[in-house]
């Protein structure tokens, strides 16, 4: 096809001040159409929130800014023998289309701003991540073994952490039909919020879906397919971890493209290489069941809800504990407790105290797993996408008992972090033309869906993102639009 002809099934606009991208073709095509409509932001993605991650990784690590972006090439060039041809094929046709429209980004640049967040995923707990066994593009996880003890950096900023839920049959309100809740919660890093953005992908192989993302990246935290079925990635930081693996862009696409029901997505995650630890949330809600996946480089673990229990929530801490909420299975919280430094996890009930020490700078806020059940029981039998937006709003902290003011910071992990997230400003320095800048963690973007409907709420405008309400698509109609 002619790339004339092929930009003509493409197009980006803004709607009710939500900006969105429509892309239909093959692989190459839709990144092609991807790359020619956005060149300006993708440049901006590259030439500043790149640096911005170096600046990031620099300081979790105690390198310079030369060593800490070699360190993300190095993850770049382990991650690229792992990526699937239609994900290749999408960020040659970025490359293209940014150089057809005068755009500067090359493909490798694209290909290591794909990686951006799974290097952010492994260097944000630096305390375990010996980042000098890669330097030399030699093999190993990066990780140390049990009974190491690494040297510590300074003081890593909070992690903050994603969060999900989904209710279904008695638990739902109305029909009964599956309700999602995400929230995606990270950095504000330079010219980032002023590009976030909602894609609506129509693959000439595969099913229909939408994810949000920035430019330049061929996916990042989930979304919802044509089919019904939906995802959310959730950080799970664990001590077996490589960039030699497929990571959350990679895993959000193949699982939207091509994954009707649970065990689809089961399957796609063990035939697939696996970089850092993340849990990924994901439903069929035609068949109205759920499911969380705890993934590592070694392992891949499945939590399905409590028998007679219609819904399922996950925040950032591993729930893969033999005994718990109904899981059996390998224990993950192993491979999670030494990353999360937990004092004691040799039984649930020593685990479970363990994880609410406030002090603790490296556990991914727990208390918000413990809101989740709280909200959860509390609206069993009408949760509505109303409801589930109050639920994804919410600021109160179970573990102080006190709600968090709306532009009042958490003071540290355990301290204040709400399902609705807002942590303080920190510090950095990247190359120029970034030079001094400060960031925080809050909600990029919060979505609810009812999947088998299409109908999506989605609030991207405020950070955290909630503050700027949320508005209705059907992804039925999104689709149609283009069809």
């Amino acid at each position: 096809m002619k790339k004339d002809e092929m930009m003509k099934r493409a197009r980006f606009e803004e709607e009710r001040e939500i900006k969105i991208l429509y892309l239909k073709g093959s692989p190459y095509e839709m990144g092609y159409q991807h790359g020619r409509l956005l060149a300006d932001k993708i440049d901006l993605m590259v030439e500043r929130t790149l640096l911005a991650t170096g600046a990031y990784v620099a300081v979790q690590t105690s390198s310079d800014l030369e060593l800490a972006e070699e360190m993300l090439w190095i993850g770049q060039r382990r991650a690229e023998p792992f990526l699937p041809k239609e994900l290749q094929e999408e960020m040659e046709g970025i490359a293209d289309g940014v150089r057809d429209a005068g755009g500067k980004a090359t493909l490798e640049e694209i290909l290591l701003w794909n990686t951006n967040y799974d290097q952010w995923c492994i260097y944000c707990h630096p305390h375990y991540w010996n980042c000098d066994c890669d330097l030399d593009d030699g093999g190993g996880s990066g990780g140390g073994e049990e009974g190491e003890t690494p040297s510590l950096p300074p003081m890593a900023p909070p992690g903050g952490g994603c969060s999900s839920f989904s209710a279904w049959d008695e638990a739902a309100g109305g029909d009964g039909e599956l309700i999602f809740g995400k929230n995606e919660d990270n950095f504000n890093m330079p010219e980032q919020l002023d590009c976030r953005m909602m894609v609506v992908a129509d693959p000439d192989e595969g099913f229909g879906h939408v994810f949000m993302t920035y430019p330049g990246m061929v996916g990042l935290d989930g979304g919802v397919n044509e089919e019904g079925f939906e995802m959310m990635t959730q950080l799970s930081s664990m001590r077996h971890e490589s960039m030699a693996g497929c990571g959350i862009a990679v895993f959000t696409r193949l699982l939207l493209a091509h994954a009707r029901t649970v065990e689809d997505a089961v399957r796609i995650f063990q035939e697939h290489p696996r970089c850092a630890g993340i849990a990924y949330h994901v439903a069929d809600a035609k068949a109205r069941q759920a499911a969380v996946v705890e993934t590592s480089s070694e392992r891949v673990s499945v939590r399905r809800p409590l028998e007679g229990v219609e819904a399922l929530w996950q925040t950032n801490h591993s729930n893969c504990y033999p005994g718990w909420m109904g899981y059996s299975g390998y224990n993950m919280v192993r491979d999670q407790a030494p990353v999360n430094e937990l004092e004691d996890v040799s039984t649930v009930e020593s685990w479970q105290k363990s994880l609410r020490d406030p002090y603790n700078f490296f556990v991914q806020a727990p208390s918000r797993f413990e809101r989740y059940s709280q909200l959860i029981h509390e609206h069993y039998g009408k949760i509505t996408p109303d409801v589930a937006m109050k639920i994804l709003s919410d600021r109160y902290d179970p573990y102080t008992r006190m709600t968090r003011p709306e532009d009042f910071p958490s003071w540290t992990n355990n301290i204040l972090c709400t399902i609705c997230a807002l942590y303080p400003d920190f510090a950095y320095r990247a190359r120029e033309p970034v030079g001094a800048f400060k960031a925080h963690i809050a909600n990029m973007w919060s979505l609810v869906a009812r999947p088998e409907t299409g109908d999506l709420w989605l609030a991207i405008r405020d950070f955290p993102a909630q503050r700027g309400g949320y508005e209705h698509f059907n992804l039925n109609d999104l689709l149609g639009l283009g069809r």
